[in-house]
């Protein structure tokens, strides 16, 4: 093969495709030869069908001998006016035994055809069958035997006119109409197998020649697309050394310049995959997984200037984890961090689309709400500290949060806002902790809504430093 490295694509693209040709018509050739095969182990498989012919036949035949061998006992009646046999104990006996076997040998056939896949009405047409062998048999042969075997004639000829006889038309009825039936089960199956191996075989033929036109079409695109992928792998290349990563890199083909287009993409993915993963880091918070100061600065921005444009009203809380520190002191360091994820994943579990969940240091985070008033933030707070305060933390139990609600005047600044929120958590940690306060800007001075609380605190509550 080392001489194809010295020959043009094009060329080697040729070989390919008559190579292609080659094996489609091979294939081709094995499977019509694959429905030839079938087509007779179909024909054996008809064959094997009428087994449950020869079976039903043969039980048929044995009761045709028993009845005949009734007649032949019968003839060594001394009295009756037929051409007089041999008449002997062994004759009848003979006759009886004779009877006897073929029972037993009906008993095994039926068994065996029993065993067979019966459909629902083949079963019931066998049912009906066995019940009338059996009337035939046992109140009939059985009895003219017996009778028989004590040389009572007369009472075997009653039998044979009264019993025999019509319960062997009953029983011949029954039997013919089972390979009636049986001989249309065969044909149908054979009927839908023959056609489901034509469409098969029609399928094939339709495919292999299909193929042959689609490699034939395949080799002359293939042979024009030489130039094109080669123009499209130096545009790609030029996008990304310009920093374009979003641009859609498609191989169509597995030959040297698919393998160069391929590698171009898994590094174009790559890359992104960085990049996307450095602006995580730059913007989520490692631990919780919640935004970082930055990531929420460029959000509140654009939150604010639809403030001011667009009159849309905006929100945020800021909560703290009650006596965190002893956490950290009683439990470590690790089972703070742990709670710290846990009580990240809930509160995000609980906000709206739009909300957005910050950790702004410690266990404190912020929660910014666009297009929301603060009598709703609050709303939404108080659920919290009450959803939170249900919760067993690992090795911790239920922790408690004070909250500090604020919506944004059209004129501040996002600090001055914030100040705001960070005076109302102030108000609820120093009341008493666990509760939710919301102060609210009026034109000419702060006023605090206590908008709910546990214990402590009132609106005349002053402003005082509280530890976190």
């Amino acid at each position: 093969m080392d001489f194809l490295k010295n020959v043009s694509i094009k060329i080697r693209l040729w070989i390919i495709m008559f190579t292609m040709a080659v094996l489609i018509l091979f294939v081709g050739a094995i499977g019509l030869n694959g429905i030839a095969m079938t087509n007779e182990a179909l024909d054996r498989t008809y064959k094997d069908s009428l087994k449950p012919t020869n079976i039903i036949s043969r039980i048929m035949l044995l009761m045709d001998e028993n009845r005949v061998h009734i007649m032949l006992g019968l003839q060594h009646d001394p009295k009756n006016h037929y051409p007089k046999k041999e008449r002997s104990e062994d004759s009848v006996r003979i006759h009886t035994a004779a009877i006897t076997n073929n029972l037993g040998e009906i008993t095994i056939l039926l068994g065996e055809y029993k065993k067979r896949k019966l459909t629902s009405e083949e079963q019931d047409i066998t049912n009906l069958y066995a019940i009338a062998h059996t009337q035939y048999a046992n109140d009939g042969l059985v009895l003219a035997i017996n009778a028989l075997k004590e040389k009572d004639f007369q009472k075997t000829s009653e039998i044979f006119l009264n019993k025999i006889n019509p319960y062997y038309k009953n029983a011949n009825l029954r039997a013919n109409t089972l390979l009636q039936k049986i001989g249309e089960i065969a044909k149908n199956n054979y009927r839908e197998a023959t056609e489901r191996f034509a469409f098969i075989r029609n399928i094939l033929i339709f495919g292999t020649l299909l193929g042959i036109l689609f490699a034939s079409i395949a080799a002359i695109l293939l042979i024009r697309s030489i130039v094109r992928p080669l123009n499209k792998a130096v545009s790609h290349f030029k996008h990304i050394s310009e920093g374009n990563m979003d641009e859609n890199i498609s191989v169509s083909s597995q030959d040297e310049i698919g393998q160069v287009l391929s590698e171009l993409a898994a590094m174009q993915g790559k890359l992104k995959i960085m990049i996307n993963e450095l602006d995580q880091l730059a913007r989520t918070d490692e631990l919780t997984g919640a935004w970082n100061r930055r990531r929420f600065e460029e959000t509140v921005e654009t939150e604010m200037d639809r403030l001011r444009r667009y009159g849309q009203r905006l929100s945020l809380m800021i909560l703290d984890v009650d006596h965190f520190k002893k956490i950290n002191d009683l439990y470590g360091h690790s089972i703070g961090d742990q709670v710290l994820i846990d009580l990240s994943n809930t509160i995000r579990a609980s906000l709206r689309a739009s909300d957005s969940l910050t950790r702004w240091g410690g266990e404190e985070f912020v929660i910014l709400c666009p297009n929301t008033t603060a009598e709703i933030v609050s709303n939404l707070a108080e659920r919290l500290r009450k959803e939170i305060s249900s919760i067993k933390f690992q090795e911790v139990g239920n922790i408690t949060l004070s909250f500090g609600v604020a919506e944004c005047g059209s004129e501040e600044t996002w600090e001055q806002w914030l100040h705001r929120a960070d005076e109302a958590l102030y108000l609820a940690k120093s009341g008493g902790r666990d509760q939710v306060k919301t102060i609210r800007r009026t034109s000419s001075r702060l006023i605090e809504k206590e908008t709910t609380k546990i214990s402590g605190a009132s609106s005349d509550d002053q402003v005082k430093p509280v530890q976190h």
